[in-house]
């Protein structure tokens, strides 16, 4: 199913119920025939929204919804589309997020330990030569703190490539199967921007 986002209207929504007998303001736009995610586990969908101001001020059956039309209310019909709350964070790693939790989710891993248990039980599920790729472990927050290396991921997984990235999106760790897939070896110079984080012995 296609989902389409047809109105960023705001992050909270609000339930409004009609009093019996007493008809509401009018409100300057009514969505109507629409599939709605709330985000609210008691009213997880609706078919209408009215807006006033800026404002949701009712969330609803598109019978609850004409209480709110007046002649100067503006009436949309969605036939049917997918409206979603707006995404209005500040600074969100979105594909990043969002390829984490279609692949491997090293969030709150709070050990190198833990962290590599994790991976390793990944890659005891995945066929042998296939890519383990995940996101999310930020050793900032570790305790002892322990960056990672390619030979720590290298004892959990020799023959399948590793590639992880750190939750900022900031760094990655490779294993030696990922390194040699993608071309790289200790003569390889820093990319634009980046750096390879190099034993200071054997490079």
């Amino acid at each position: 199913m296609r989902i389409r986002i047809i109105a960023v209207l705001c992050v909270v929504i609000f339930i409004s119920f009609v009093p019996a007998g007493a008809k509401p303001e009018p409100a300057d736009t009514v969505f109507k025939n629409g599939s709605f995610y709330t985000v609210n586990e008691r009213q997880p969908r609706a078919e209408a929204i009215a807006v006033k101001a800026g404002k949701i001020i009712f969330v609803g059956s598109n019978k609850d919804a004409k209480a709110f039309e007046g002649k100067a209310t503006k009436v949309i019909d969605l036939k049917g589309k997918t409206v979603l709350p707006g995404l209005t964070d500040s600074h969100y790693h979105l594909a990043g997020v969002g390829a984490r939790e279609m692949n491997l989710n090293l969030e709150g891993t709070d050990s190198l330990e833990a962290f590599l248990a994790k991976v390793k039980e990944r890659v005891n599920t995945t066929k042998p030569g296939e890519w383990v790729t995940g996101r999310g472990w930020i050793e900032t927050f570790w305790k002892p703190q322990a960056f990672p290396t390619r030979w720590d991921l290298d004892k959990i997984s020799p023959d399948n490539p590793v590639y992880l990235t750190r939750a900022d999106g900031h760094a990655s760790i490779a294993n030696s199967a990922a390194l040699k897939a993608a071309g790289i070896d200790k003569n390889t110079p820093n990319p634009f921007g980046g750096e390879f984080l190099k034993d200071v012995k054997t490079g």
